[in-house]
C-alpha cells in the first residue's frame, strides 16, 4: 500500500467513525492522528480540547509530570487527499500555540466579543497556570492530514520569560504513513551513520569463532548520536525491549543528568551502556581498525533509560563530550531472529533489579482481560448480541488489528467492536483504581498511576472471570456517565479529578456492592445513581477546590480523600435495592475437573454455537435435539447467560466433540 492508498484509507476510517460516533469530523481527525503520535511513545494521553479564535488556537493537550513537559496539539487541514500545507502554515499554526499558552497565563484569553469556553478548555487553562514554575519544556505539534515540507524544522528555543524550552514537532501524512509501517513491522529502523549522522561507530569483533547464530560487537556511540536517534524513532527503537512498560525511575533519571551536566566525560565510566540487537550490519575496516556505518532492523533491548534520558537532555546539555558503551548482536538465523532476540532482551533485563513478575504476572492478567473482552458479547435485549467492548493489551492494538483488515471484514470490525467502545491499559487502571477508593493515585496522572496499579497487580495475580470482566465494563459506564455529568456543570477546571473522586464516592457510599452487573446487562445506570452523581458534584468540588491556591496537587494528597470521606459521612448512603443481593450461589462442584469442565462449556463465544448448529443443519448431522440445543447455546450465551449446571455443560462438550468427529473444524 503506497502513501496515498493509505492516506485514502485513513480518511475514510475516520469519516465512518466519525459518524458512527457521532462525533465532529475534525475532532475525530485529531484523535486519530494523536493515536498514531501516542503510538510512538512521544506523548502520554493527550487529550482533545477544541479552542479557536483570532490569534490562539489549540485542538488537544498532554501534561507529563515526570518529563517536566506540557504538550499543546493543533490540527491543520489539508485542501485535498495528502494536500501540501506549506510552511508558512505551519509557522501560523506553531504561533497560535504559543499565544495560547501566552493568554492562558495573563488570562486573557476570555477578552473579545462572544468568546465563550468549554470544560477541557477551562481545564487546560487551570493546568496552564497551575504548572508555571514546574514545566521545563513546552512541547508543540502541528498535525495535519497532509503533506509537509520534509526539511522544514524549527530550532528548540530558550523562552527565558516562562523558564522553559519550546520544542517544534510536526506530523504529517508521511509521517503517520511511516508510524503505521513501523507499528505493523513493515518498515524497519535502518541506520546510515555516515549518511544520516556524519559519523562512524568503532567497535570490536568479539567472537570470530564464535555462535553461528550471532555476531557479536563490543563499540562505543557518542552521546549525541545516539539521542538524536531515539528523538527520531521514539518508542520504536525499544519495541523489543522487554521493559519498556516499566516507567523510569526519577532518582536513576537524576542521577545521569548530573552527570551529563557535570562530569560527562565520567558518563562512559559510570552507565552500564546499552545492548542492541540488528539483522544486517556493515563494518569498514582502517588499517586494524573496526567502524560501524551502517545498522538494520536495530533496536535496544537493554539500556532504554539512558537512551531516554540522554535525548530529554539534548536540548540543554552539549552531549559531545558523552561516550556510552553499545554491545551489539547481529543475529544470522533468520529462523529463529525473534526467538534469539527475546531470549537477550529477558536476559540482559533480568541483571538488573527487574523481578520476574514484571515479565509473566502483569502479562497474563492483561492477556486475560483481553480474552474475555475477545469473546463476551454486549446485551441488547435480543436473541442476536451486535457489539463487545474491546481492551487494548498493547497500545495500538485496536488500530493495528483494524488496518490488516479490508472490504467487508473492516466494516464488520468496526461494528463488532465501536471506537467507543475501547479500553486502554491506563483507562482500566483508572477505573479500578479509583473504585477502590485511591482517587488521590488517580490524580498523579495516567500513566505514574498505571504504574502503581500495575505493580499491585504483580503481587496479588487475581484471577480474572467473566464475573470480573464485566464488572470492570460497569465501572467503565459508571465513569464515562460521571463524565459527562461533570462536563455538564461547566465548573471551569478538574474535571478528570473530579471524575475520580466522585467513584470513588459512589464506591464509598455504596460499600463497593453496588450493582455492577445491571450496568453491564443493561449498558447504562440507573435513575437514581444518575441523581447520586449529580448530588455529589458540589460537595466533592468544594473539597477539592476550597481554600487552595493549586488543587491539582491537593487532589494528589490522600489528605484529600479522608477529608471528603468525613463529609460524604453525611450524604444518604445508595439504597440496598442498587447494591448487589446475596453473593453468587457456588455450584456444588464436587472436585476441580468438573469446575474446569463447566468453565470449558461456557468459554465458547455465540457465534461458535450458531456455526455449529448451522453446519450440522446442512449436512444433516446430529440428531434434530442436539442441533436445537447448539442453537439455544449460542443464545444463551449471547444473553451473557453461563451454564451452572454440570450435566448442561457435561452435554454441551458431547455434541462440540461429536460435531469435530464429524468433520467440523471450527
Amino acid at each position: 500500500m503506497n502513501i496515498k492508498e493509505f492516506a485514502q484509507d485513513f480518511i475514510d476510517s475516520v469519516k465512518t467513525s466519525a459518524e458512527i460516533v457521532e462525533k465532529d469530523y475534525d475532532l475525530e481527525l485529531a484523535s486519530a492522528i494523536l493515536e498514531y503520535i501516542t503510538d510512538s511513545g512521544e506523548v502520554n494521553a493527550p487529550e482533545l480540547c477544541y479552542f479557536q479564535k483570532t490569534r490562539s488556537r489549540i485542538t488537544a493537550y498532554d501534561f507529563n509530570d515526570e518529563a517536566e513537559s506540557l504538550d499543546l496539539f493543533y490540527l491543520i487541514k489539508a485542501d485535498t487527499l495528502i494536500g501540501k500545507i506549506n510552511n508558512g502554515k505551519i509557522e501560523g499554526g506553531f504561533n497560535y500555540l504559543q499565544s495560547f499558552y501566552r493568554e492562558a497565563i495573563n488570562d486573557s484569553l476570555l477578552r473579545g466579543k462572544n468568546i465563550s469556553i468549554t470544560e477541557e478548555i477551562s481545564e487546560v487553562i487551570t493546568l496552564i497556570k497551575s504548572t508555571v514554575g514546574q514545566i521545563s519544556q513546552l512541547r508543540l505539534y502541528v498535525m495535519t492530514d497532509g503533506l509537509t515540507d520534509p526539511v522544514f524544522a524549527l530550532p528548540t528555543v530558550e523562552q527565558e520569560e516562562w523558564g522553559i524550552t519550546i520544542e517544534f514537532n510536526v506530523w504529517d501524512m508521511q509521517r503517520i504513513y511511516q508510524q503505521d509501517n513501523l507499528r505493523r513491522g513493515k518498515e524497519k529502523i535502518e541506520i546510515d551513520f555516515q549518511i544520516n549522522y556524519n559519523t562512524k561507530i568503532p567497535c570490536l569483533k568479539m567472537n570470530e569463532e564464535g555462535s553461528p547464530f550471532v555476531d557479536a560487537y563490543l563499540a562505543i556511540i557518542p552521546g549525541d548520536i545516539l539521542a538524536k536517534i531515539y528523538k527520531r524513532y521514539q518508542q520504536t527503537l525499544l519495541e523489543k525491549n522487554v521493559r519498556t512498560f516499566l516507567q523510569f525511575k526519577g532518582k536513576v533519571n537524576k542521577g545521569i543528568r548530573r552527570t551529563i551536566q557535570k562530569e560527562p566525560e565520567m558518563f562512559f565510566s559510570y552507565n552500564n551502556g546499552i545492548s542492541t540487537t540488528a539483522s544486517e550490519i556493515t563494518i569498514k575496516s582502517e588499517g586494524r581498525s573496526l567502524f560501524i556505518t551502517h545498522l538494520y532492523n536495530w533496536q535496544i533491548v537493554n539500556g532504554g533509560q539512558t537512551t531516554a534520558s540522554l535525548a530529554a537532555t539534548l536540548s540543554e546539555s552539549d552531549l559531545t563530550k558523552v561516550f556510552v558503551p553499545m554491545k551489539v548482536s547481529v543475529i544470522n538465523s533468520k529462523e529463529n531472529e525473534d526467538e534469539i532476540v527475546k531470549k537477550i532482551s529477558t536476559y540482559a533485563n533480568s541483571q538488573t533489579s527487574i523481578r520476574n513478575s514484571d515479565y509473566s504476572a502483569n502479562e497474563k492478567y492483561l492477556t486475560d482481560l483481553e480474552n474475555f473482552s475477545r469473546k463476551e458479547w454486549v446485551p441488547n435485549g435480543t436473541n442476536t448480541p451486535i457489539h463487545k467492548w474491546y481492551f487494548e493489551r498493547t497500545r495500538g492494538q485496536y488500530f493495528d488489528q483494524l488496518a490488516q483488515l479490508n472490504g467487508y471484514d473492516e466494516k464488520r470490525f468496526r461494528i463488532e467492536y465501536p471506537k467507543h467502545q475501547k479500553i486502554t491499559k491506563t483507562d482500566l487502571a483508572k477505573y479500578e483504581v479509583a473504585w477502590n477508593q485511591c482517587p488521590s493515585n488517580v490524580c498523579k496522572g495516567a500513566e505514574k498511576n498505571y504504574e502503581l496499579f500495575i505493580s499491585e497487580i504483580s503481587k496479588e495475580k487475581p484471577t480474572i472471570s467473566s464475573l470480573y470482566y464485566k464488572e470492570l465494563i460497569a465501572k467503565c459506564i459508571l465513569f464515562n456517565e460521571i463524565d459527562e455529568c461533570v462536563k455538564s456543570r461547566n465548573l471551569g477546571g478538574h474535571k478528570s479529578k473530579m471524575n475520580a473522586y466522585i467513584l470513588s464516592s459512589i464506591s464509598f457510599l455504596s460499600g463497593t456492592k453496588l450493582d455492577l452487573l445491571y450496568i453491564w446487562n443493561n449498558q447504562k445506570i440507573q435513575e437514581e445513581i444518575h441523581n447520586k452523581i449529580t448530588e455529589l458534584i458540589d460537595p466533592v468540588w468544594n473539597i477539592l477546590t476550597e481554600g487552595l491556591k493549586n488543587s491539582g496537587d491537593w487532589a494528589k494528597d490522600t489528605e484529600c480523600w479522608n477529608k471528603l470521606k468525613k463529609e460524604l459521612e453525611h450524604i444518604e448512603k445508595i439504597p440496598n435495592h442498587l447494591l448487589q443481593t446475596d453473593e453468587p450461589e457456588v455450584p456444588p462442584f464436587r472436585n476441580p475437573a468438573q469446575a474446569e469442565l463447566i468453565e470449558k462449556a461456557n468459554s465458547f463465544s455465540p457465534e461458535f454455537w450458531f456455526t455449529l448448529a448451522e453446519w450440522a443443519k446442512s449436512n444433516n448431522l446430529l440428531t434434530p435435539l442436539e442441533r436445537k440445543q447448539a442453537f439455544n447455546r449460542g443464545q444463551m450465551r449471547g444473553r451473557s447467560k453461563l451454564i451452572e449446571k454440570l450435566d448442561i455443560a457435561q452435554e454441551a462438550i458431547r455434541i462440540i466433540e461429536k460435531a469435530r468427529e464429524a468433520g467440523f473444524d471450527k
